[in-house]
């Protein structure tokens, strides 16, 4: 149906219905969307305290973990095959628990589709697979398990020399959380739709009820113009406006009774005289003038007013009695108008908040935008500063066991000069003996050549008979003469060789004092280099738990960054459905106030636009 030949009844409902629809959508779509971030914080909160409970359970257990022959052990329990934890853990906590040794599922009570237990199946590949096998660190989130959406969390566990030997899980079923969370939705939306019914056929009942009367009271103007005063004008009994136009147009309707009463009398009086029956006659043409006057003003003031125009009034005065009926008729449209003008006002507000929520959500999603590209940066600064100090670590390493090869090899060095020093000491002592030797050779020299001396003294006084004797005596001592300077030059280097020994023995003492020393003092850089290895261990941990942060807080902001992005279009959305309703009060012309709201109704959409 054309808006221009739409009723007032009509238009009426047709404003309440949308206005309370757009309400309503938004409303569902907010309590929707909150319901949905208020569950999974729940479920992510559940699993954290699961995992706990679990842990509790699998260390009644034990709590040394190894892997030996094929078989998962803790405290030599061993865990394959063993459902009496993980049943436990779902009896205590409800859900599903797995305790995986590296990949593989060995206790269970996940199951599969064809009701046994996921015993022997694998950890799928994905980020759950790259954070507790691959570094070995906790997740939790959404994950997939044979081909199931599950709230999850899992745990590394590991053995005394801190590997990753297994895996502890617990998570619940998605569509098993999330069950009480639709059924409240589908609840919320039947009652919002069974209210929203009930508030319209209300609305329609009440629009209906509302400009029934006045339907009926142009109907009954029609026919009195047309000249049938017999005709009911409805509502008379009405107390607002509507009732005192009823009532006008009942005074009208008695004038023309009285008029028509008038006509029989006269009828009755045609044999008066000709001046009475002028005057008469006279008196007649200014009623029935006056009457469509009255009748045509007022039905084209009825006429605008089905066309939706608020402004109209009757300028025009009625004459006499029909004075009331104008301003009665004046007044109604008058509070007609005010009220259409109120709901103008309202949609503009609408408009107006709306262009507030969807600037607010831009502004947001360009500044979480922001926000997620700060974070990405500041990640892959922290991963590259984490491989620096990695590298550094590896070269304190490195340097540690150099440190330690000098060590070792000055200790080496040191013994290899305490061996010389107690070497050329015998030297020193066998040189002392060689001296001593030379000694008693050069006594014995000494010796030998006084008798030789002697011997030729006696050979000498012998005469001719001793002078070969005196010859082999000389002889004997050029010989004890020679010995002994060869034992003197003998002696003389011992005596070089021992001062030669005891500066080597000085020099080698000092070096074994050096090489102390310096022993010293790598023992002292080995320690320092320790420090510093360990320092640089604890620094790489320390960033890697920043980087671990930093990633959690990069992906959260993604996730906030997607709701953002779901807030700024429903804003759109709902402004979309402000500006059709603005449509829908534009249809009714309301004068200077009306005016003003459609203009600020209009700039407020193409600022949207």
């Amino acid at each position: 149906m054309p808006r221009a030949t739409m009723s007032l009844s009509s238009k009426v409902a047709a404003i309440v219905v949308v206005s309370l629809l757009t309400l309503t959508v938004a409303l569902m779509a907010v309590t929707a969307f909150s319901l949905e971030n208020s569950a999974e914080q729940q479920a992510t909160e559940r699993q954290e305290a699961n995992m706990r409970v679990a842990w509790d359970v699998l260390r009644q257990y034990g709590s040394d973990f190894s892997v030996t022959d094929g078989r998962f052990l803790a405290d030599g329990q061993t865990l394959n095959d063993f459902y009496e934890a993980v049943d436990r853990v779902k009896d205590l906590v409800g859900g599903t628990a797995t305790i995986f040794m590296g990949d593989t599922r060995v206790t269970t009570n996940v199951m599969k589709p064809d009701g046994s237990r996921a015993v022997g199946t694998k950890l799928a590949k994905g980020p759950v697979y790259d954070a507790v096998l691959g570094r070995g660190e906790p997740f939790r989130g959404e994950a997939d398990i044979l081909g199931t959406a599950y709230y999850t969390a899992y745990d590394p566990i590991k053995n005394a020399a801190g590997e990753t030997v297994g895996i502890l899980y617990v998570g619940v079923k998605k569509s098993e959380f999330f069950a009480h969370v639709n059924a409240l939705e589908w609840k919320i939306f039947l009652v919002s739709v069974v209210l929203l019914t009930l508030i319209v056929l209300t609305s329609l009942f009440v629009s209906r009820r509302m400009f029934a009367s006045l339907k009926g009271l142009a109907g009954a103007m029609d026919r009195l113009g047309e000249g049938d005063t017999s005709v009911d004008v409805p509502g008379t009994r009405r107390g607002d406006d509507i009732g005192a136009m009823a009532r006008s147009v009942e005074a009208l309707r008695q004038a023309a009774l009285r008029k028509e009463q008038a006509e029989a009398e006269a009828r009755t009086a045609q044999g008066a005289v000709d001046a009475e029956r002028t005057t008469a006659s006279e008196r007649q043409s200014q009623a029935m003038a006056a009457q469509d006057l009255v009748v045509g003003e007022i039905g084209r003031g009825l006429t605008r007013l089905a066309n939706g125009d608020l402004t109209t009034s009757i300028e025009t005065t009625f004459p006499g009695a029909y004075e009331s009926l104008r301003l009665d008729f004046n007044r109604a449209v008058t509070s007609l108008n005010q009220a259409m003008s109120a709901i103008s006002s309202v949609t503009g507000s609408i408009q107006t908040g709306t262009l507030e929520i969807r600037a607010s959500s831009d502004d947001l999603a360009r500044r979480t935008e922001q926000q997620a590209a700060s974070l990405e940066e500041t990640a892959a600064a922290l991963s590259e500063i984490n491989e620096a100090v990695t590298r550094s670590s590896g070269g304190a390493e490195h340097a540690r066991n150099l440190a330690g090869n000098a060590k070792s090899r000055a200790e080496k060095s040191s013994e290899v000069v305490a061996e010389a020093v107690a070497a050329m000491g015998e030297i020193e002592n066998s040189s002392g003996q060689i001296s001593q030797i030379i000694t008693v050779i050069d006594e014995i020299a000494f010796q030998t050549n006084l008798l030789a001396l002697n011997a030729g003294v006696e050979a000498a006084r012998a005469g001719e008979s001793g002078r070969g004797f005196a010859v082999v005596a000389q002889e004997v001592r050029a010989l004890a003469q020679r010995s002994a300077e060869a034992a003197k030059e003998i002696k003389d280097l011992i005596n070089t060789s021992t001062e030669q020994v005891d500066r080597g023995v000085e020099l080698v003492g000092r070096t074994g004092s050096a090489l102390d020393e310096i022993m010293r003092e790598v023992v002292a850089i080995n320690d320092a280099i320790q420090t510093i290895s360990a320092s640089a261990a604890e620094q790489a941990t320390s960033i890697g738990e920043v980087n671990v942060a930093v990633s959690s807080m990069d992906q959260v902001t993604q996730q906030n960054a997607a709701m953002v992005e779901q807030a700024t279009a429903a804003s759109h959305r709902l402004g979309d459905e402000a500006n059709r309703l603005s449509d829908l009060v534009s249809t009714f012309e309301m004068g200077a106030a009306g005016s003003g709201a459609k203009k600020d109704a209009a700039r407020k959409a193409a600022m949207a636009a």
